[in-house]
């Protein structure tokens, strides 16, 4: 019994032992300090180079302004300068963490960071990074030709989350993917990017959100609970992707335009797949269905929803677009060989709502409805919508700050109203993903059972519903 207690003793005294130390930073910090609470270092790259499997890096209240001399890497995919190198694996058990120390705001300013290279603020390399509660701003771009600068890269990490973090006001890419696993981007803002140096003042390279994986083998890829607005570019985008990615619970606004809302880049809320039309298009062997389900679009310059010469199908569930040029725009590509628009094709649209869009009749435009699955969506010609349809019409909520936990704000901009045909139908952002499942999957309702308003899917009220699936007390039921 003595040499079971002695064991068992030394087993966890080297279990306490081997618990990762935590750090602190601090911009009044110093580097000579050992990285505790009362004595913080001063620069975030101490801290991570010191990091361990299990480290938590927190950040105390301030701005950082790292320094050229401070970029940890040169070089990386032979054409970024890296500020912040993430090499050294975490694991499930003990993930790194950079954090914002809790109760206080922390920012990252790169505008002193100007190399003669593209620039990458946070560089994802391994696994189990989970970078949260902070900002970073005033990432730069010091080249004239076609160049990107990227807030936060994901060029090869698996099973690391981007939370809370928020990249506004710079020349670059929020969050920007195209290698790794089940990774999640969660509650993060990018907005007012716009590159006025490279192309002109173009601003065609600068996205909230990009993801755009290389190889069909990396799987598992989610944004959600997300918000890009007035990013030069689009919101979010996932042209050349060759693994599925879902896009669930995100807001896209006013991309396209720049922070004083002028006129840049392409502008499209949610471009939702695409190869592009160059004649040579190296896709892979299985085209990726992206999934962008439970999303407002409003007000992008171009499409709210864009399939983007996709050369397959694509999934939208529970989708709200106002007042985009085209609110759904589905064209596809024909082939990997013909660049030649097509109208899209084996698309799944389901439970979408469209309302108002600016250009006239552009409620879901250039799709094959004999191919894909178009059921229940509000802009089926039997469904209207007015402006009394809706709680409210005021964007205005779009801003509202995220609740404590930093998922969306309670808003009821275009909640529709209890009575509404379309809310019976269960169409649009409010209803969760797994109604519009429920949707798909009626239950079965006896005739005895017949008493009530019935609608068919299209909306149409039915006195006596025969055989068939209708709506009723607002779910979908079958009449066997």
């Amino acid at each position: 019994m003595k040499n079971h207690f002695i064991v068992g003793l030394f087993a966890l005294s080297w279990s306490l032992q081997a618990h990762a130390t935590d750090y602190y930073v601090s911009p009044s910090g110093d580097d000579s300090n050992d990285g505790s609470l009362g004595t913080p270092f001063l620069s975030i790259r101490k801290a991570i180079e010191t990091a361990k499997p299990g480290t938590t890096i927190f950040l105390r209240e301030g701005t950082y302004r790292p320094k050229p001399s401070e970029v940890m890497r040169k070089g990386a995919e032979g054409v970024y300068d890296c500020v912040y190198d993430l090499t050294s694996n975490g694991s499930s058990e003990s993930p790194i963490v950079i954090s914002g120390y809790p109760g206080e705001n922390a920012t990252i300013d790169l505008s002193d960071v100007k190399p003669d290279a593209r620039v990458i603020g946070f560089h994802v390399k391994s696994d189990y990074w989970h970078l949260r509660d902070f900002d970073i701003i005033g990432i730069q771009v010091t080249q004239t030709g076609h160049t990107q600068s990227i807030n936060v890269a994901l060029f090869g990490g698996n099973n690391c989350i981007i939370e809370r973090v928020n990249m506004h006001d710079g020349m670059g890419i929020g969050v920007y993917a195209t290698r790794g696993k089940n990774n999640l981007v969660l509650n993060c803002d990018a907005y007012n990017n716009y590159d006025p140096v490279s192309e002109n003042g173009k601003g065609g390279n600068c996205d909230g959100f990009g993801f755009h994986m290389n190889n069909a083998s990396f799987t598992g890829n989610v944004i959600r609970g997300c918000r890009a607005w007035r990013n030069s570019d689009d919101g979010f985008d996932l042209i050349n992707n060759l693994a599925p990615v879902t896009i669930e619970n995100c807001w896209a606004w006013e991309n396209g335009y720049d922070a004083d809302r002028i006129s840049r880049g392409d502008g499209t809320g949610f471009k939702s797949g695409g190869y592009g039309m160059k004649q040579n298009v190296k896709a892979g062997e299985n085209v990726p269905r992206n999934v962008v389900r439970n999303c407002i679009a409003w007000s992008n310059k171009e499409a709210g929803f864009y399939a983007n010469h996709h050369l397959g199908g694509l999934d939208f569930h529970n989708n709200t677009s106002f007042r985009n040029k085209r609110n759904f725009n589905m064209v596809n590509r024909k082939s990997h060989k013909k660049a030649v628009d097509v109208d899209g094709y084996d698309h799944h649209l389901t439970n979408n709502l469209s309302y108002s869009p600016t250009m006239s009749g552009a409620h879901c435009v250039n799709i094959d409805t004999s191919s894909s699955t178009y059921v229940n969506n509000s802009f089926l010609p039997e469904i209207s919508l007015n402006d009394s349809d809706f709680l409210s019409l005021d964007p205005s909520q779009l801003l509202y700050p995220r609740n404590e936990d930093g998922s969306l704000p309670d808003i009821t901009f275009l909640k529709l109203k209890d009575n509404s045909k379309a809310a019976a139908l269960k169409i649009g952002c409010q209803f969760s993903d797994s109604d519009d499942t429920a949707s798909l999957n009626p239950t079965v309702e006896s005739r005895e059972d017949c008493s009530g308003n019935f609608y068919n899917l299209n909306g149409i009220p039915t006195i006596s519903p025969s055989d068939g699936i209708y709506i009723h007390n607002r779910q979908k039921v079958m009449i066997p």
